[in-house]
C-alpha cells in the first residue's frame, strides 16, 4: 500500500508545469469558435442558386476551351460546393451521432426522414459534382502544361470518386495513367 502511495505521489511531482500549462489551453481552444468557421471574414453564406451559377460560369469556360478563365472558376466552384455540402451533412449529423434505437425512433417520423434524406441526397449531388471539377481542372491543367498539378487533382478526385460513378472514374485514371505512359491492355 505505501508502494502504491509512494508511486502516485512521485508520479504527480513528476509532472511538469507545462502539462497543466496545455490542458488550459485545450480548454480554452474548446470555447474558440473560430474552429467553425466555413466562410472568410467579409464572404456571405454562398446558396444552393449561387453554386448552380458558379458550375455554369466553369462549364461555359470549359466548353469555350479557355482554360485560362476555366481554372479559377473551378477552384471557387469546387470548394464552395465541399464546403456547402460539409453544411447540408451537419444537419443531419445528431442522426448520425444518435445511438441505434434512437436512429430507429427518428426513422418512424416519415416527414423528418424524408428531410435528411433531401438533404444526404443533396450533399451527394454536391460531392458528385465537386469530384467532376476535380477532373475537369486537372484537365486544364494538362492543357496548360502543367502535369504536376494534373497528378495531385486526379489523385485527390480517385481518392473520392465512388466506385458507381463509371464514366468519371474511367476518365480520371486514364488520364492519370497517360501521365505518366501507362496504357490498359
Amino acid at each position: 500500500m505505501k508502494f502504491m502511495l509512494f508511486s502516485a505521489i512521485a508520479l504527480v511531482s513528476a509532472v511538469p508545469p507545462a502539462i497543466s500549462q496545455e490542458f488550459s489551453a485545450v480548454d480554452a481552444d474548446q470555447t474558440d469558435l473560430s474552429r467553425y468557421e466555413l466562410f472568410e471574414e467579409g464572404q456571405g453564406a454562398i446558396t444552393l442558386s449561387d453554386i448552380e451559377a458558379m458550375e455554369d460560369a466553369y462549364i461555359t469556360a470549359v466548353d469555350a476551351g479557355d482554360c485560362e478563365v476555366a481554372l479559377p472558376l473551378i477552384v471557387a466552384f469546387s470548394d464552395a460546393a465541399n464546403r456547402i455540402s460539409n453544411i447540408l451533412r451537419q444537419g443531419n449529423e445528431p442522426y448520425y451521432n444518435a445511438r441505434r434505437d434512437d436512429q430507429e425512433t427518428i426513422a418512424r417520423n416519415r416527414m423528418l426522414i424524408n428531410v435528411l434524406v433531401g438533404a444526404e441526397s443533396a450533399s451527394n449531388n454536391l460531392i458528385r459534382q465537386r469530384n467532376r471539377a476535380w477532373v475537369e481542372e486537372a484537365k486544364c491543367l494538362i492543357h496548360e502544361g502543367d502535369t504536376n498539378g494534373a497528378t495531385v487533382r486526379l489523385y485527390r478526385a480517385l481518392d473520392y470518386i465512388s466506385s458507381d460513378e463509371d464514366e468519371l472514374w474511367e476518365e480520371a485514371r486514364n488520364l492519370l495513367w497517360s501521365l505518366i505512359g501507362f496504357t490498359p491492355e
